[in-house]
């Protein structure tokens, strides 16, 4: 029989689980790295000996002879399918599969599967609503064009970035002027500097996550998320909760129907995605969109809820691509099997965390499925102000939606310095 091999470019995040899904089809896996160094914001968590080989470029590569170089490397290679682990992998992942002639996106919009103003730019070419934007280094700029457009508020984001990083609601000139100074000219956590912001009109409603993983440009919606977020001092808001619906629900259908010519206009045709839509008086219109896993998620708590989750389900469509639609066009909507809380905690206070004390009663809750992304020991917990400062990530999985609820309950009256030993505590 012969070995089976595939290749994950920059497998962080929860791309980081793929390695051990795949072998348990009997494939092996190649690591590539985009880049010479493994961002630091991921490395904590990369572990080598999960790859059978790993590919690291020289320092400095980018573009064509990145691409040149990874391909050079993988002659010769019989490979079943290229696939990115996150999001700083969908561009090189997207020509590597491309020019190897396996299962791919393209690269005619990979850029715009990562430039949130090109993705806008796309949805509107397709006719499909898109926010209203800007694109500048300026300050004065944004100033500028919130007043024509009469908006109260609106939204100041990096292009290209990850985990909610550096996203500023702002009102006010002096407001604007702050979200800038932060934003140009850093270095993300993406690995990429800043040469400009993206402004965006701040649209009001609900807003959903909506996971999905396509084949051959036939998708399949694999979960829908409710997401809340509360006001935090020193940011604009921070998700707290996130509640699992049911795919029979008419917002599921509602958002599906918007989703789907959505990566049509940005050719997302093979893999995962995970969008981020809000819901206003006007229907659904896309925040975020990538062509990828979702980040910082227990499969194990959304198997519990679903069957499968989003890491089994993208690495079933590429390991047994004819079992999975078999499967997936006779299951019809997904039905969860259990209500779910997806909490993040957050944090007033800082210090350092010695342990986890409060632990042990958060794991004793009935509902109780799964614990992830705490702040490792020996780090420093800071106050949250968005998704990479978030202390901890709890999951709550019951049939009993009254003693989920109570559980819920009972969570969020912890305090941090009950769930963490925190030493130099100091509060925010």
């Amino acid at each position: 029989m012969n070995e089976r091999h595939c290749v994950i470019v920059d497998a962080f995040s929860t791309g980081r689980y793929l390695p051990e899904e795949f072998k348990r089809y009997g494939i092996k896996t190649a690591h590539v790295l985009s880049a010479a160094q493994i961002p630091p914001f991921y490395r904590p968590h990369f572990n080598a000996d999960l790859y059978h080989e790993i590919i690291r470029p020289r320092e400095c590569m980018a573009g064509e002879e990145l691409v040149e170089y990874h391909l050079e490397a993988l002659r010769g290679r019989e490979l079943e399918f290229v696939v990115a682990g996150c999001e700083t992998g969908v561009e090189l992942a997207d020509s590597l599969s491309e020019r190897l002639g396996l299962p791919s996106n393209g690269t005619a919009l990979s850029a715009a599967r990562r430039d949130k103003s090109l993705m806008s730019e796309a949805l509107t070419s397709a006719g499909a609503r898109s926010i209203r934007q800007v694109v500048s280094n300026s300050a004065e700029d944004f100033t500028s064009w919130m007043l024509q457009e009469g908006f109260d508020e609106i939204v100041i984001k990096p292009l290209n970035s990850t985990g909610t990083e550096d996203v500023f609601f702002c009102s006010t000139s002096a407001d604007i002027q702050r979200a800038v100074s932060a934003i140009v000219g850093k270095t993300n956590r993406a690995g990429a500097l800043n040469h400009f912001a993206l402004g965006q009109e701040k649209i009001n409603g609900h807003q959903y996550t909506v996971n999905a993983v396509s084949i051959d440009g036939d998708t399949f919606i694999t979960e829908v998320w409710t997401y809340h977020t509360v006001p935090v001092e020193g940011a604009g808001s921070v998700c707290s909760l996130e509640r699992l619906l049911d795919g029979t629900e008419p917002v599921v259908k509602e958002l599906s129907d918007y989703l789907m010519p959505a990566l049509q206009a940005l050719e997302i045709v093979n893999g995962p995605a995970h969008a981020e839509i809000i819901v206003d008086h006007k229907g659904p219109v896309l925040v975020d969109l990538g062509a990828r896993l979702q980040g910082t998620m227990s499969g194990k708590a959304r198997t519990m809820a679903l069957g499968h989750n989003h890491v089994t389900l993208m690495a079933w469509r590429y390991a047994d691509p004819v079992g999975f639609v078999e499967y997936m066009r006779q299951r019809g909507p997904y039905r969860r099997r259990a209500h779910a809380l997806c909490v993040s905690l957050i944090s007033d206070v800082s210090g350092v965390v010695g342990g986890y004390p409060g632990l042990e009663t958060i794991r004793k809750l009935p509902s109780f499925a799964d614990a992830i992304a705490f702040v490792p020991i020996g780090q420093d917990l800071v106050p949250t102000t968005d998704l990479a400062s978030t202390p901890g990530i709890v999951y709550l999985v019951n049939n009993d939606l009254t003693q989920l609820e109570g559980d819920y309950r009972r969570l969020r009256a912890m305090r941090m310095d009950q769930v963490f030993d925190l030493t130099n505590q100091g509060h925010d």
